[in-house]
């Protein structure tokens, strides 16, 4: 599948609360996650894809959740929700990090979790 299809589909399937997209590719190396809107931007038309999905916030967080159980959990401060986070490479309150419940907290996060090396 193209880039060009990809695009079409996503334009297709994406409602308001799908916010990331998981795609890999035909050699089935790799599978990544990205904000659907970053994907788009970086999206080449021409770029071979095998196939991929689009995921909302609670499909993601599970995703997040089960790469570290450890590091991460969710509550309620201030009436919101957020995300308790343990920085494995900080240490005492440094480590300690509240971040809103958001795609883009949940990005960040992912990304520094797994170092930008997702093998599924």
């Amino acid at each position: 599948m193209k880039g060009s299809e990809i695009l079409e589909q996503i334009k297709q399937q994406r409602t308001e609360d799908l916010n990331f997209i998981r795609w890999w590719r035909k050699e089935n190396d790799f599978s990544d996650y990205e904000l659907i809107d970053i994907f788009l931007e970086n999206l080449n038309p021409h770029h071979e894809f095998e196939d991929f999905e689009l995921l909302g916030m609670e499909q993601m967080w599970e995703i997040l959740h089960r790469k570290n159980p450890k590091h991460l959990s969710l509550d309620k401060q201030w009436g919101k929700d957020v995300i308790l986070w343990e920085r494995p490479e900080k240490e005492g309150e440094e480590g300690h990090v509240v971040c809103p419940f958001t795609p883009e907290s949940i990005m960040t996060i992912f990304d520094v979790e797994t170092k930008g090396n997702v093998i599924e």
